[in-house]
């Protein structure tokens, strides 16, 4: 593995691990299984609502998994569900606004981590950490930006 990718990834696991109990509590406030979080992060990347099966396919579940899994968000209230106007035969889900809180909540959870590794840092530090960031930034907006729209700079 290239030293680069390795350092980084030394960089950021502490972070995860981290913040990985908070993000456990706050997924099973929810009663998610794992197939079903998964499907909640599909959808919050996702720029239109999707097919159940783009979903099914993106998380590699069986069509039957997958309709079991909207079932149980859909009831929960976390998806909507409804059909294709084109073709009826289709259903799309996409996230409705509890939905988005869920992901949210569990975003929350990571960014904790973050805040309480950043109010640790001494003046000198925060000063290279921002500089670092800067430059982490502007690489992660350049490559990934097509991929998450939000990451793009506001207009």
């Amino acid at each position: 593995m290239d030293p680069l990718a390795v350092a980084l990834i030394m960089a950021v696991v502490p972070l995860i691990k981290d913040s990985q109990t908070e993000v456990m509590t706050a997924t099973a406030e929810f009663d998610l299984t794992m197939s079903q979080l998964r499907m909640l992060f599909v959808l919050d990347k996702a720029r239109a609502d999707l097919a159940v099966n783009e979903v099914a396919d993106q998380v590699s579940l069986s069509m039957a998994a997958a309709g079991r899994a909207v079932d149980g968000l859909v009831r929960g209230g976390l998806l909507s569900r409804r059909e294709d106007p084109l073709d009826r035969r289709i259903k799309r889900i996409g996230l409705t606004d509890a939905g988005k809180k869920a992901i949210e909540q569990i975003g929350a959870a990571r960014r904790h981590s973050v805040e309480r590794f950043v109010d640790a840092l001494n003046k000198t530090e925060r000063a290279a950490l921002t500089a670092a960031v800067a430059t982490l930034g502007a690489l992660t907006r350049k490559h990934f930006s097509a991929m998450f729209p939000s990451l793009l700079p506001p207009s």
